[in-house]
């Protein structure tokens, strides 16, 4: 199996700025968040190291993919990768250039419509979305096989913040009706919930009332079908702003987009590296 993975990286320090990739204070901890999901992406996926006790020595253990390459967007030199960095991890970074920094996020799908042919899986992850799951392709392979090409896994989001209501919290929560249910419309779908009867038990898919993860995954099959419709690339930006339509709303124009229900979230999902939503400290119900 081959892979792609596409991370779109921003960061450039503005006075007055409310978001992460744009506060000079949160620079050192933007530069880990981006190192962090490179280094989680080698290491889950290219070859690891099993210290063998019994004859105190190292082996070195096959890697599970056949190829993993991952690409880095940057605008110019608005970025946090070092030279170093870099060479270590085997990225290779792609300069896009933009007038508005936050359309950076939609290079991402023209590169994966030029690599159609070299790939198996095509994967767009923002740069503060932590991997934790080794069987990440697994189990999109298991959910494509059972339900079809024309349906799509997200990841359900998560924060660790020890001073919200909870150290972990899920941050993507149903978006109001009036706001996501046009959406929605763009795909006919009659199965809102789908059933998987697994390991675990009974795992539920619904489809999502807030598909925004900054995360997609899409085979060779379903990124020939999305680069073919008449919205691929039309920069619509009317999901919220450019970075969750770039995320999100392409797809939702050519999928029905899902995730699993509590209490399996933790089946399909992804840290991100942040806690500004949890901060939020909305009251509980």
């Amino acid at each position: 199996m081959r892979a792609l993975v596409v991370i779109a990286h921003y960061f450039k320090a503005r006075n007055g700025s409310i978001y992460s990739s744009e506060q000079e204070r949160l620079r050192q901890q933007r530069q880990a968040c981006i190192e962090q999901v490179v280094q989680t992406w080698r290491g889950f996926f290219g070859t690891s190291a099993t210290i063998d006790i019994a004859h105190k020595r190292t082996k070195i253990d096959p890697t599970p993919v056949d190829k993993l390459d991952i690409c880095v967007l940057v605008n110019d030199s608005n970025h946090l990768l070092t030279p170093e960095f870099e060479k270590a991890c085997n990225i290779r970074k792609i300069n896009v250039r933009v007038a508005d920094t936050r359309y950076l996020p939609f290079g991402a799908h023209r590169l994966m419509a030029e690599s159609r042919k070299l790939y198996d899986w095509f994967v767009y992850s923002e740069d503060d979305i932590l991997l934790r799951d080794a069987l990440l392709f697994r189990k999109l392979e298991a959910f494509q096989s059972r339900f079809g090409p024309s349906r799509i896994l997200q990841p359900n989001r998560y924060e660790m913040n020890p001073r919200s209501w909870r150290i972990k919290t899920y941050i993507d929560g149903d978006l109001r009706g009036g706001f996501i249910e046009p959406y929605l419309k763009h795909v006919e779908e009659r199965a809102e919930i789908l059933l998987h009867e697994s390991e675990l038990g009974t795992l539920t898919y619904a489809r999502a009332r807030n598909p925004h993860s900054g995360f997609f995954a899409l085979n060779a099959e379903q990124l020939a079908h999305w680069t073919a419709q008449p919205s691929f690339l039309d920069l619509d930006c009317s999901f919220v702003s450019p970075l969750e339509s770039a995320a999100t709303l392409s797809l939702l124009k050519a999928f029905s987009l899902y995730k699993t229900t509590p209490p399996y979230q933790s089946y399909f999902e992804m840290e991100h590296l942040d806690t500004k939503f949890s901060n939020l400290r909305l009251p509980v119900m």
